[in-house]
């Protein structure tokens, strides 16, 4: 059973919040309040859901085609917020589910039960008790059926808020199927604080999911792992790890403290640790760390090495390469079984345009080795320490683009007799 349409109700600028953005775009694990409301009613539609938002549309510039947007012009309550949703979406006949887009705790299994009792009865509402009043109240979810919200407003034409419309058809003695639900799950984000605790709970949420995946992760409370992301069994997490956007790891994964990947995928049987790694593809058994950053479009191949102090930027490294140490590689294309010296720098930007660097296989580039692109290395090359390579090397040669050591004897002691003013 779905719903034929959502209005998600995110057209308050959450003063509170002390922001110059509105409040359903404040984030919990990268994703905004309003992101999050349209993940949870999603599943539960047949057509995309409503955003109701404010004049500035700010939120249809975040969420684009994933949604409908109406415009709530001036702050008038959240029942006419629903009037601008019906407007926007039309006549409908079948059932409509009410969010609030600053409730992120309210799931996608409360959306499906709100939908399953309000087909039989017309309304449903999820409910709460107030710890400090013990009061019943609305919890900021609803379901009401074409009928059920026409009647509502006609008894109530002149209602702030939706809750005041559930309680219109109450008093009419309509049924309002109420399904009781935690306080902890109407928690609304209407501060920085409270922003932080629904983040809290989200992210013990969906270590726990991963725990009932084979996923052992040491420290929950320091591991923050985005709802969107992906882990293989037997995969680790040590403290002080952050995964977020499209991240999948693989199985047998170990990810070390300090490290903070977005929309990167690693292989199985890898090590991490400290490392920064963003739209970077990584294969099976590499070993990266510590201290590396892997900037998008960056590939490194199976079995490969990346050490201490080395970035990698828009490169592919092939099988079984090695980048050791104190390395900048930037737009190369490097083969199988090279080792880059301790560090080498592919040289790209020319201050105008950037280059490509060609690396072979079985090439050993000599520490502080410059390759200033474009140039390419043939396989089975060698270039020898602090060479700066402007030119094709061939493969098996030896490239030496340095200047020729010159030793002057007793030098160093007839510079020492002129500094004391012998």
């Amino acid at each position: 059973m779905k719903a034929e349409f959502a209005a998600i109700l995110a057209a308050g600028r959450g003063a509170r919040m002390n922001s110059a953005s509105p409040a359903a775009l404040m984030r919990i694990l990268a994703r905004s309040l309003a992101g999050w409301a349209v993940e949870a009613v999603s599943p539960l539609c047949e057509s995309i859901p409503v955003v109701v938002e404010g004049p500035g549309r700010e939120i249809e510039k975040e969420l684009g085609m994933r949604a409908r947007y109406a415009v709530q012009e001036t702050p008038a309550g959240t029942a006419d917020a629903l009037r601008r949703a019906l407007e926007a979406h039309g006549p409908f006949s079948g059932l409509a589910l009410v969010a609030h887009a600053n409730i992120p705790l309210i799931g996608p299994e409360h959306y499906t039960a709100l939908v399953g009792a309000a087909a039989g009865d017309g309304a449903a509402a999820l409910v709460c008790t107030d710890e400090e009043t013990s009061c019943v109240r609305d919890a900021g979810a609803w379901c009401f059926s074409g009928r059920a919200l026409e009647k509502a407003f006609e008894v109530c034409p002149g209602a702030a808020s939706v809750a005041e419309l559930a309680a219109a058809l109450r008093f009419t003695g309509a049924r309002v199927r109420e399904l009781p639900v935690g306080a902890s799950i109407c928690l609304a984000a209407a501060d920085r604080e409270s922003l932080a605790s629904c983040e809290r709970e989200l992210r013990l949420r969906i270590a726990k999911k991963h725990f009932e995946n084979g996923v052992t992760i040491r420290d929950p409370e320091s591991v923050w792992i985005g709802p969107e992301v992906k882990i293989g069994r037997d995969a680790e997490l040590y403290p002080g790890v952050s995964l977020m956007g499209a991240t999948a790891l693989g199985e047998g994964t170990v990810i070390g403290t300090g490290c903070a990947l977005g929309d990167t995928f690693v292989g199985d049987r890898c090590e991490l640790v400290y490392v920064v790694a963003n739209g970077a593809k990584i294969g099976n058994n590499v070993k990266i760390g510590p201290f590396v950053n892997l900037r998008p479009g960056t590939v490194l191949a199976d079995n490969c090495k990346v050490g201490d102090f080395v970035e990698v930027k828009n490169s592919v490294v092939g099988r079984g390469s090695k980048l050791p140490h104190l390395s900048y590689v930037g737009d190369a294309d490097i083969g199988e079984r090279v080792n880059v010296g301790c560090g080498a720098v592919f040289v790209n930007y020319d201050g105008f345009e950037k280059h490509r660097t060609v690396v072979g296989d079985d090439v050993f580039l000599g520490c502080q080795t410059n390759l200033v692109a474009p140039v390419r290395v043939g396989d089975g090359a060698y270039t020898a320490a602090g060479s700066t390579i402007t030119r094709d090397v061939p493969a098996c040669a030896m490239a030496i683009a340095r200047a020729r050591q010159e030793n002057k004897e007793g030098y160093a002691e007839r510079l020492r007799a002129l500094k004391r003013g012998e």
